[in-house]
């Protein structure tokens, strides 16, 4: 599917029968149970379950997310002691969030071109998707039948967030309450810690702070990881430099044109191929 300046080729990203991995939420569901745990969050999806783990090197590339970009969610981690800059912390995130949802995600949308794809696009990717399972998901947290073809769908994922926005204030209300009753100094501590929490994880144009770009790589290959895969059994005599060949000729993710850097990237996911593109070490003696 191709498309315009600014626009995007989505189905490069999708085999045609949803591959392997299944669909695009299971996907979402399965990154995000391995996130959890590296975390060491509990995974509690109220009866989802994705029934396609990830290969290895996807495991790896979450496990190293959990320890970069999350690292700030996970140092606020209640340890047993109150903690008010920390509590400030967690209200920050929370309202980091919202604006997220409200105003990021349309913006970031329209960057992507994917408020361009017409009708007939989004109906040939729609099977891809998995509907019916985020419909039974719904289903179960609203409690009440929610299917796609009536029309129920988009208004049972507005009221999720309206409820969910709902509890973060709550949240918010009682945070403020506790605090209302500290002194000057303890109450200073909270309103820094918010401050600081708002923009711990992501900036003002939705990046993740301190990113240098090696976290897009990652993601990127998460959201190609069916087609990699694919690559890996059909092409096993491959070498690595094969791989970082074909990737770059496919224009799927933007990566470096240095064989040495590749080397070193799979290192670090233990993502292997039949031949690893590095000359024997006794050619090398």
């Amino acid at each position: 599917m191709k498309k315009g300046k600014g626009q995007v080729e989505v189905k490069s990203a999708l085999p045609a029968d949803g591959g392997s991995g299944g669909t695009i939420l299971e996907q979402v569901w399965a990154i995000q149970t391995v996130l959890r745990q590296a975390g060491g969050v509990s995974v509690d999806y109220q009866g989802m379950s994705s029934g396609h783990p990830l290969p290895k090197w996807c495991v790896k590339i979450v496990e190293r997310l959990a320890k970069t970009i999350l690292k700030p969610i996970l140092k606020l981690k209640p340890n047993g002691t109150m903690n008010w800059r920390n509590y400030g912390k967690m209200m920050g995130l929370f309202e980091r969030y919202k604006t997220f949802i409200a105003h990021d995600m349309e913006r970031m949308w329209q960057t992507e071109g994917l408020d361009k794809m017409t009708d007939q696009e989004w109906e040939e990717l729609r099977p891809l998707f998995g509907m019916d399972k985020l419909c039974a998901q719904l289903s179960a947290i609203l409690g009440r039948s929610v299917a796609e073809d009536d029309g129920s769908l988009d208004k049972a994922v507005d009221e999720l967030f309206e409820l969910q926005f709902k509890h973060l204030e709550k949240l918010k209300s009682e945070a403020f309450w506790h605090v209302a009753q500290q002194d000057a100094r303890t109450s200073a501590l909270f309103f820094k810690g918010m401050a600081e929490g708002y923009t711990c994880m992501m900036d003002e144009e939705g990046r993740f702070v301190g990113d240098r770009g090696r976290s897009r790589i990652y993601f990127d290959f998460l959201v190609y990881r069916i087609e990699i895969e694919k690559y890996r059994k059909t092409m096993p005599s491959e070498s690595r430099h094969d791989l970082q060949k074909w990737v770059i000729k496919k224009n799927i993710i933007r990566i470096p044109n240095d064989p040495e850097w590749f080397d070193h990237f799979c290192d670090e996911m233990s993502l292997c191929v039949k031949g690893v593109g590095r000359k024997p070490r006794s050619q090398i003696l």
